[in-house]
């Protein structure tokens, strides 16, 4: 399974959404998820970054971590490119 990771950042810093729903509360986190078999990587990563954060914008493939199987994505939210 191959999974996915999303860096959003501006000129402040790195994005990051707080985790509420479990026993992890408090702890900051950012966009991954599984890639489903029917999807890219890539597809995979918009659709998260929607669902998790409200952005439909165009993502940066940066590099795939072998050791974790994950795509690692980037995305300078400042220049709000939008797909």
């Amino acid at each position: 399974m191959k999974y996915i990771l999303n860096i959003l950042y501006n000129n402040k810093g790195v994005y990051r959404s707080e985790r509420y729903k479990d026993l992890m509360k408090g702890l900051i986190q950012i966009s991954c998820e599984k890639v489903d078999p029917k999807e890219t990587s890539y597809q995979a990563v918009c659709k998260e970054t929607r669902e998790e954060i409200g952005l439909y914008m165009t993502l940066i493939y940066l590099i795939t971590d072998k050791g974790f199987n994950c795509n690692l994505y980037t995305t300078d939210i400042e220049k709000r490119i939008f797909q």
